[in-house]
């Protein structure tokens, strides 16, 4: 080998090798282990015992950490849900995104989109209610200010910025009327799924199948809209245009 070739090597390799990650100390590798053994301890007395049921001290002691250690990780029972909830929706919606983005019709892409959010609360049902119950109260009402709440915050934006991609490319090729901002069609898409959410969770034995039907329904609607003469969704009121109008038909497909 040359020199020249030598020195290339040399500082090829010197480059990969500061590109990799920092290996993590004795100490940060025992943080995230005893976090791992927490969330492992929180999940599996949830579906044991349910939400309700289950306590901080019962999980300290699953996952062999002394008691005030677990609150430094989530602090109380209901941050630690949010943090498996987040955990398992974040893991989520790549694919499903990846799913909707192969179907043909706008409808079938939602449908793939919002039916693994579903299928998942329905296979959690030990806290599924209660999860979606505080999640509409701690970030609807603004109350909660800790990471976990800004983690959703930030994935429920995410969504509806996957949602508005899907609408653009219909609207890119004609398929969607073009004078509606493809984000707020996107905001009431996300708002049909999550009322339907909470409603579908307070049955007995939620059926996916039941609510997906549902869901399609008033997707179909959205889309389509349901007015025949435009006096139905512009506004007369004194004092205000069509373009004030609360309800619009933008979403018809042509």
């Amino acid at each position: 080998m040359s020199g020249e070739h030598a020195r290339r090597t040399h500082h090829a390799v010197a480059a990969s090798e500061r590109e990799l990650p920092t290996p993590l100390g004795r100490r940060a590798r025992g943080k995230l282990e005893k976090l791992r053994r927490i969330k492992q301890a929180a999940r599996r007395i949830f579906r044991e015992k349910g939400f309700e049921a289950a306590t901080t001290r019962e999980i300290a002691a699953r996952a062999d950490v002394a008691y005030g250690t677990l609150f430094i990780y989530a602090r109380d029972k209901r941050d630690l849900l949010m943090m498996l909830v987040n955990d398992d929706l974040d893991a989520l919606t790549e694919p499903a995104f990846a799913a909707a983005s192969r179907k043909g019709p706008l409808i079938e892409q939602l449908i793939a989109f919002f039916r693994p959010r579903f299928e998942y609360w329905a296979e959690r049902r030990e806290f599924s209610r209660y999860a979606v119950w505080e999640m509409f109260e701690f970030v609807t009402h603004g109350g909660d200010t800790g990471e976990e709440a800004a983690r959703f915050r930030a994935r429920r934006s995410q969504l509806v910025s996957k949602l508005a991609g899907l609408v653009r490319q219909k609207q890119a090729v004609g398929r969607i009327e073009q004078s509606e901002d493809a984000e707020t069609i996107a905001w009431l898409f996300m708002a049909i799924y999550l009322s339907e959410n909470r409603k579908w969770l307070e049955a007995h034995k939620p059926d996916v199948r039941v609510v997906t039907a549902r869901l399609r329904r008033l997707l179909e609607l959205a889309i389509k809209g349901i007015a025949v003469d435009a006096s139905e969704w512009r506004s007369t009121a004194p004092g205000r245009s069509p373009r004030d109008a609360a309800v619009k038909r933008g979403m018809q497909i042509r």
